[in-house]
């Protein structure tokens, strides 16, 4: 989805508030802006992934029509790279995430965005990640697919701007956006190349993320009407806590005990300070797999962080 122009506005207001946002009731502090992304090709940030290589190392990519390209920032947002996926194409990239498999660093790019639910070409690409020690601001590196996974749903296409990978369950989830409640999805992380393509499996509603009411309902924005909406997803790596960004919040999903992602998910999230920010679409969790680093499209976008209390 386009960026509004309204963005330098809103982030401006939002960068002076965030410095004195108080603890959120489930005992995190944020958002705090902790750095920017201003380099001029990042303008449409739709999906962020932390470094499984790098410490302090983030990959984020543009929005439909974009190059097929994902870019590397540090913990500041500053430029550090960017390395073009051979063979790959942007027609909706909505999400990215990151793992470790094997002892191997890994990078998801779900080109999974459909607003009309017509689509029947969205995949997930897979490739390793590259050394961010060999990036070079100046020069634009290239990565092969590792492997692809064709995304197809049991009841038709879905529009899709979450994608995200439980390492302990080696399982990619998805959520629709535009069905309400939301639904997740399942599908294997390395399926068998020999059979047929797996649907994606239902795993259930994601509960507890209110529409919005009254004159928030009413305004045509991403922060408004569509405030509910999610657009970015990530799971933590111990495959505890999965954090879920909409257009006005950020929820956290954590599993306890032995509970399964359909049951956490049914039970409802734990809601952390809005983020206040006009087009938020990409969250991941930090370096740390503790920490959640948020950002929002529009030029310069800021990245903000919610930390857990101690």
């Amino acid at each position: 989805m386009p960026a509004l122009l309204l963005l330098g506005v809103f982030t401006a207001g939002f960068t002076i508030s965030c410095a004195t946002a108080p603890a959120t009731s489930s005992g995190w502090t944020g958002p705090e802006t902790v750095g920017r992304i201003e380099h001029a090709v990042i303008d449409e940030s739709s999906g962020l992934a932390r470094s499984h290589r790098a410490a302090a190392v983030y990959w984020t990519h543009n929005d439909s029509g974009g190059e097929p390209v994902l870019y590397a920032i540090d913990a500041t947002g500053r430029f550090l790279g960017a390395v073009r996926i051979a063979g790959a194409t942007n027609i909706d990239w909505e999400d990215m995430t990151s793992f470790e498999l094997d002892g191997t660093a890994y990078m998801l790019v779900a080109e999974v965005g459909d607003n009309f639910g017509q689509r029947t070409d969205c995949v997930l690409h897979i490739i390793r990640e590259p050394d961010p020690k060999d990036l070079n601001p100046a020069r634009e590196h290239t990565a092969d697919i590792a492997w692809s996974i064709a995304v197809a749903y049991p009841a038709g296409p879905r529009d899709c701007e979450g994608v995200a990978v439980d390492i302990t369950e080696r399982t990619i989830y998805l959520i629709s956006k535009r069905t309400k409640p939301p639904v997740v999805y399942q599908l294997p992380l390395q399926p068998d190349p020999a059979a047929p393509a797996p649907l994606a499996a239902v795993v259930g509603d994601l509960n507890g993320i209110p529409e919005p009411t009254g004159p928030t309902a009413l305004i045509n924005a991403p922060w408004g009407r569509y405030r509910a909406s999610p657009c970015a997803f990530d799971i933590s790596p111990d495959g505890r806590t999965a954090v879920v960004l909409t257009y006005g919040e950020v929820y956290l999903y954590q599993r306890d005990g032995a509970a399964t992602w359909a049951e956490t998910f049914a039970a409802g999230p734990l809601t952390l300070a809005a983020h206040g920010l006009p087009q938020a679409e990409s969250a991941c969790f930090a370096t740390d797999g503790r920490a959640v680093i948020v950002t929002t499209e529009g030029s310069p976008a800021p990245l903000l962080q919610y930390r857990p209390v101690d």
